[in-house]
């Protein structure tokens, strides 16, 4: 396996954001939740990237 030329980025904890970005996240957070409800409505798996493929999540 071919060894990546980058460093892996940490996440960053909502409190060492600005205000701004903890209300962008927040939106983020909001959006996912009704994606993953809307889908569940409506009998359509979720598309997801899992240990390095992509994978149907069944609701």
């Amino acid at each position: 396996m071919i060894k990546p030329r980058y460093k892996e980025l940490k996440p960053i904890l909502a409190r060492d954001l600005p205000e701004e970005g903890r209300i962008a996240l927040k939106a983020q957070h909001r959006a996912a939740k009704k994606l993953r409800a809307e889908h569940k409505r409506l009998g359509m798996p979720l598309i997801s990237w899992e240990n390095g493929k992509v994978v149907e999540i069944q609701p």
